[in-house]
């Protein structure tokens, strides 16, 4: 990573959201977009949260980037009725100002239920109760909640699903080695099970090839995400698999 690329030209403005669509793989349309943090130089590099999150850190910027990604987000899609997504992380579901930032913001917005926030799954199991908090301080405003990055069996599982989620997302690792054993296949059918009693979505994400798509066509899964469908774009992209 060219650190003094990035440092020289760090701004909070530069960091935009870029759009990757969730398709419902049975209409082959796109069900809703995850919207994600990438920072732009002015020479149009385009760098991964993973390159720059140390900066945001470094100038006590966390707060600031959620809400910027929110409100860049909203205003794109305010006019078009079509849901979306962004993440956020632990310190983010214990900030009463985020929080209270972003109810006011839904209170005036068109049809706010189609705004939701994804939570690692490693976060959710390790912050249970700010998660708990978070949703139930929250629920009111119409905005949702999905786990993000579920890809291993956990004996809380059950109690994850329990809140009031609107969707689970499952990891294409996970996925990918559907076939090759036997307990992954009862794991990923025992969590679209509950998913189903519970009327929540279940999306297949970080899928790269049309095998991993197939194997998960076979599955009781709606909808998916990844590469196989287009790489995220500061543009909605409404492709699907090729």
């Amino acid at each position: 990573m060219p650190f003094r690329e990035i440092t020289d030209n760090y701004t909070l403005d530069a960091i935009v959201p870029y759009f990757q669509p969730i398709v419902d793989i049975r209409s082959e349309r796109v069900w809703r977009y995850e919207c994600l943090a990438r920072l732009v130089t002015p020479e149009q590099r385009v760098f991964l949260p993973s390159d720059f999150l140390y900066l945001i850190e470094r100038h006590n910027h966390v707060q600031q980037l959620a809400e910027m990604m929110f409100c860049k987000s909203a205003v794109y899609f305010e006019d078009s009725n079509t849901p979306w997504n962004i993440n956020l992380d632990a310190s983010d579901l214990e900030n009463d100002d985020l929080l209270h930032s972003l109810i006011a913001q839904l209170a005036n917005y068109p049809n706010p239920s189609r705004v939701s926030v994804e939570v690692s799954a490693d976060v959710a199991f390790k912050h249970y109760d700010k998660l708990k908090r978070f949703i139930d301080k929250s629920l009111h405003s119409g905005m949702g909640v999905f786990i993000d990055n579920l890809g291993k069996q956990s004996a809380n599982i059950r109690n994850l699903m329990n809140l009031p989620l609107r969707g689970v997302k499952l990891d294409g690792s996970l996925l990918r080695r559907l076939d090759q054993h036997s307990a992954i296949e009862d794991f990923v059918l025992s969590v679209c099970d509950l998913a189903k009693e519970r009327h929540m979505s279940i999306v297949a994400e970080h899928i790269e090839d049309a095998d991993t798509l197939e194997k998960v066509m076979s599955m009781p899964i709606q909808y998916a995400q990844g590469f196989v469908f287009c790489e995220p774009s500061p543009q909605p992209n409404t492709a699907t698999a090729h």
